[in-house]
């Protein structure tokens, strides 16, 4: 990926490269890097160097590694949140929409692996100021799955039980996907079998 976003930016002249081209590039190299190595083990310099640039032009984009990061990790909840929203609106039964939302949700982890470590994996481990809106954006998928199970709980069913299950699929769903990149081999749509028998039995007395 970093090699890629490199390469992205040589068919323009050297110092006019479009603002937001080289945003994304840098974005997606910094999203590279903090995956692989970690909030702790990435710095501005690592940053520019991969994108052959000077490590001013990183801060003129972003401020901060603070600043960087937390655009990688908004980037990846953006792009998590859209797959899960779409597939579950489309689907019509409250099994069907828990089977599409975690699809889209592994369908993220196989095919944008890098954001999934920034948001999940090993690049979450953040520390200082950028902690309390790290832990927000991660939050954001719970927070969705609050959204999609009160659309389709029976009558009585209190917040509390709300948000308990939502916490217990989403905390599932990192432990699976974890598992799941440990063993490749796995496809796909068997991790996501796999997910909906053991959620569903715990669903199917509180959902209409």
């Amino acid at each position: 990926m970093a090699v890629r976003a490199v390469n992205a930016v040589k068919g323009h002249r050297h110092g006019r490269v479009p603002r937001a081209f080289r945003e994304e590039q840098l974005l997606n190299i910094a999203e590279h890097l903090f995956g692989q190595q970690g909030y702790q083990g990435t710095s501005v310099e690592n940053i520019a160097a991969a994108a052959k640039v000077t490590r001013p032009m990183v801060y003129n984009y972003f401020k901060s590694k603070d600043g960087i990061y937390l655009a990688c990790l908004r980037k990846a909840r953006e792009k998590l949140a859209a797959g899960m929203i779409n597939a579950v609106t489309a689907a019509k039964t409250p099994s069907e929409r828990l089977t599409a939302g975690m699809d889209a949700y592994f369908s993220f982890v196989e095919h944008s692996s890098a954001s999934w470590d920034v948001l999940f994996g090993g690049g979450a481990a953040v520390a200082g100021p950028a902690v309390v809106e790290a832990d927000r954006l991660r939050n954001i998928t719970t927070m969705l799955i609050v959204g999609f199970l009160k659309n389709d709980v029976k009558p009585g069913v209190d917040d509390e039980m709300i948000v308990a299950c939502a916490h217990v699929l989403s905390g599932g769903g990192e432990q699976l996907a974890k598992w799941w990149r440990k063993n490749p081999d796995t496809p796909r749509s068997r991790v996501v079998e796999l997910f909906s028998t053991l959620y569903w039995n715990g669903l199917k007395p509180i959902v209409r």
